[in-house]
């Protein structure tokens, strides 16, 4: 088996050092994990003397290999000479086996977490574990990292689980905030049943750090309970979850969890980023306090809360203030409408800039239920000369998940699918100039 090394990019090549070429001839490899996109397998090489040495090996699963994941396994190890091997599994080398590429990691040694859980944690294995989970987590921050996909298949943890190493960083961000459009589940970056509501694309807010730590409360939440918050398996009944639904605590789920550790993960999983942790560094604090307390005591008291989370830069809140009145106006009209009433059309006028279409999608939250579609278009001043440029150019409604899903979803109006959606569209055109501001929904029928 010959292997090459695979120049990612040139602006971030690493010393000639650690771009060796691994001979994977001489490691004998072991299936590790295995999803959807990657394969991971443990590579074992006996030396001389009978000393042993391991990688770890990342082989993409589909073929033809997808665009997306060749840019995951190239971005993981572009980032490998900005962390602490001390806190994430380092990438050595991308290599190239019969046109494929695959990645060679550190091997710290360790275990993915999601391998190792097994119904509930105790709480003095869990506090250790979590403590390192988040320390590792706020390195990557502090790196200018959001991670985006935090979950325990992404947690190396060694066999006595007292230490923890990040991987999976192919999807990472250097952007302090991002705005996700609201997609179809499965084109949404990251997993979905740890992903904070923020990164559906229905919350009308952004992505930022604080998305990781509501990932990393579902984390903490399946290992100290066993399950996860939400258990449901449709799609986007599991994204309304995550916008407006509650889990059950903790301590209401496993006896024996004390209230304050039960606390600091339903803080975590607050809906609103500004509610939530601000920092790991105040999550890991929070954990310690508890830790030593049980190691004392074997209890732990409630105390308030994130007294050491203070971030390193001003976070302004998201929130849409003074508007609550129009927001209940677009809200009570899309009520009508999913109850079987006619369709509506309702025009948000202002001058620009003034925040009209931030009022409109706070709709989106509105729309998971009932299986909404979101369809948007921009009415743009350089385009002015472009025949119907703005319907022509609306963006194809947001669908739920599936094609049965869509043809039961209706925005302020039912949508028949018995016809493409640009199609209709075209029927509501008028056949001269002198129609212009003739304005029909183009998702009606």
């Amino acid at each position: 088996m010959s292997t090459t090394a695979l120049d990612v990019d040139s602006r971030e090549r690493s010393p000639p050092s650690e771009q060796s070429v691994f001979d994977l001839t001489q490691y004998t490899l072991e299936p590790v994990r295995r999803d959807a996109e990657l394969a991971l397998f443990r590579g074992l090489r006996r030396g001389q003397g009978g000393s042993r040495s391991s990688i770890l090996v990342q082989v993409p699963v589909a073929d033809p290999l997808s665009p997306a994941t060749l840019r995951s396994l190239q971005r993981d190890y572009a980032l490998r000479c900005e962390l602490d091997p001390a806190y994430v599994v380092r990438s050595l080398s991308m290599l190239q086996e019969h046109g494929r590429p695959m990645v060679i990691l550190e091997d710290p040694p360790g275990t993915p977490l999601d391998l190792l859980l097994n119904g509930a944690m105790n709480i003095g294995q869990f506090l250790r574990l979590a403590i390192r989970v988040a320390g590792a987590l706020g390195h990557v921050h502090s790196r200018g990292l959001v991670h985006k996909d935090i979950k325990p298949a992404n947690i190396l943890v060694n066999a006595a689980l007292t230490q923890a190493w990040l991987m999976g960083l192919g999807v990472a961000s250097r952007l302090p905030r991002e705005r996700q459009s609201g997609q179809p589940s499965e084109f949404l970056v990251g997993t979905l049943a740890y992903m904070a509501p923020e990164q559906t694309g229905r919350m009308n807010r952004s992505i930022d750090s604080r998305s990781d730590l509501y990932a990393l409360g579902v984390s903490f939440y399946e290992m100290l309970t066993g399950t996860l918050p939400f258990t449901v398996t449709d799609p986007m009944e599991l994204v309304h979850c995550h916008i407006a639904r509650q889990p059950t605590a903790p301590c209401e789920k496993v006896n024996g969890v004390p209230r304050a550790v039960s606390e600091i993960i339903m803080k975590l999983l607050v809906k609103t980023a500004e509610d939530r942790y601000q920092t790991a560094a105040g999550v890991e604090s929070d954990l310690r306090r508890c830790l030593t307390e049980w190691e004392t005591q074997r209890c732990i008291e409630e105390f308030p809360l994130g007294e050491l989370d203070t971030p390193a830069r001003l976070l302004i809140p998201e929130k849409l203030y003074g508007r609550e009145s129009e927001i209940d106006t677009l809200l009570a009209a899309f009520g009508r409408v999913v109850a079987g009433r006619k369709p509506e059309l309702i025009l948000v006028s202002g001058y620009s800039g003034v925040g009209k279409s931030s009022v409109v999608n706070e709709l989106n939250k509105s729309l998971v239920p009932p299986r909404g579609l979101f369809a948007s278009g921009k009415f743009d001043q350089h385009k002015r000369d472009i025949p119907y440029a703005t319907p022509s150019g609306v963006s194809e409604p947001r669908p739920a998940t599936s094609g049965k899903e869509r043809s039961r979803a209706g925005v302020l109006a039912r949508c028949a699918p018995r016809r493409p959606w640009r199609e209709r569209t075209a029927d509501h055109r008028p056949c001269s100039g002198a129609g212009t501001h003739h304005r029909t929904p183009a998702s009606c029928s």
